[in-house]
């Protein structure tokens, strides 16, 4: 009659190292054949063409928001809400500077980049344009989502404005507006 021999502690070691071992062979075996198989069958990455672009996938643009400035009395904001040019913009808005670092107007540097303004007035509630964010759809168009938060009733008009500095690369580009009212 044959009988059955307990492991020792010593020997279920040395086995569990000896799997273990061979498993991690195994698996980078495997990772060194993706690797060379990866390395010589992939293409060069080429720079993307329109074309790729079209088909890509909408990215977020940075911006920067451009503070202290309001919309002159009979001013209007041009249909595309694009502002290319100092002496356009200098038409259109004035400076609201205020006391203190934070109270002067953004600097708006013309060369390098352009402007997109939003309005929503004139009207008399306490009311304030929030940005959300700005999007590039590859197909020529920007997309500009903000807030409209409207608060308590005024005694006086306002036309709250929201400006934003984008880079000048994006300035052949169709602007849309996207607003959503919040509480």
């Amino acid at each position: 009659m044959k009988t059955s021999r307990p492991l020792s502690v010593s020997t279920g070691l040395g086995l569990m190292l000896t799997v273990i071992l061979i498993s991690g062979i195994t698996l980078s075996s495997c990772g060194n054949n993706q690797k060379a198989t990866s390395e010589t069958s992939a293409p060069e990455a080429q720079p993307a063409t329109e074309a790729d672009q079209v088909s890509a996938k909408p990215a977020e643009v940075q911006y920067t928001i451009a503070e202290n400035y309001f919309i002159k009395n009979g001013a209007q904001l041009p249909e595309s809400h694009k502002i290319t040019d100092k002496q356009t913009f200098d038409s259109i808005f004035g400076m609201a500077t205020t006391m203190g670092e934070k109270g002067k107007p953004t600097e708006i540097d013309f060369d390098k980049s352009f402007v997109i303004a939003v309005e929503k007035g004139p009207v008399q509630k306490q009311t304030e344009l929030l940005p959300s964010y700005l999007i590039d759809h590859y197909d020529g168009k920007l997309v500009f989502h903000y807030n409209v938060k409207t608060g308590e009733d005024i005694s006086y008009t306002i036309r709250p404005v929201l400006i934003i500095i984008v880079d000048k690369s994006l300035a052949g580009k169709d602007i849309t507006l996207s607003g959503h009212n919040t509480e």
